[in-house]
């Protein structure tokens, strides 16, 4: 008998408090599984909006690159040089807000935010050609995909470490508290079922001892 189970009352009250107990643990275990389900419902579609996203992403820095490639074959690569330089930077930071998703879990919300508004060309028409604000603009909607990626990257850690954190309670209580609870049950059952064999037993005797009594002084 393991120290656990010796130092359990074996009485009805306790057994029924275990049974409420396991009733319990179970509709917890129940609980973790549809919330497993529904995070991992949400991690799949993140997933499958991931996917596209960095196709697009890496086909608009191809056509940026290429199209780069293009100016430079047209102007050369000193004139372009030349014009980078004395082009207008545009300062761009990230914005983030949180948004409520499945089981109220809050995801972020990441916005490219151009902080330098510019109008018109980026470059001089008269000294470059129009591949290269072709390509700028690009370049600009690259960075607009890979901070969403981001955003869904991030999003998918959240839900990564949240499942863990779900399955690790729901294994908990599946492999170790629930097994644990149905052997101080069956433990206290065969005690309880022991202890009325021996009642019954003895009003058996008794009663056998008083019809013997009553048989002698009849």
């Amino acid at each position: 008998m393991s120290v656990e189970l010796a130092s359990v009352h074996p009485t009805r009250l306790e057994l029924l408090r275990l049974k409420h107990r396991k009733s319990m643990a179970e509709g917890i275990v129940d609980i973790l599984k549809k919330e497993v389900d529904a995070l991992t419902l949400t991690l799949f579609e993140l997933v499958k909006k991931r996917s596209p996203l960095r196709d697009k992403m890496y086909a608009t820095l191809r056509e940026a690159y290429n199209l780069f490639v293009e100016a430079e074959m047209i102007s050369g690569s000193k004139r372009i040089e030349e014009a980078s330089l004395v082009a207008q930077p545009i300062d761009c930071k990230i914005s983030e807000e949180k948004k409520k998703g499945v089981l109220g879990l809050l995801f972020p919300v990441f916005q490219l935010v151009e902080e330098t508004q510019i109008f018109g060309p980026r470059f001089n028409p008269l000294d470059t050609p129009a591949n290269l604000d072709d390509s700028s603009s690009k370049i600009k909607d690259a960075l607009h995909a890979i901070v969403k990626l981001a955003e869904i990257e991030e999003s998918v850690k959240i839900l990564l470490e949240v499942i863990a954190i779900k399955k690790r309670q729901m294994n908990r209580l599946q492999f170790k508290i629930l097994p644990e609870l149905d052997a101080t049950i069956r433990y206290i059952e065969l005690i309880l079922e022991e202890t009325e064999r021996q009642d019954a037993i003895r009003v058996r005797v008794l009663q056998r001892k008083r019809k013997e009594r009553a048989l002698k002084h009849a």
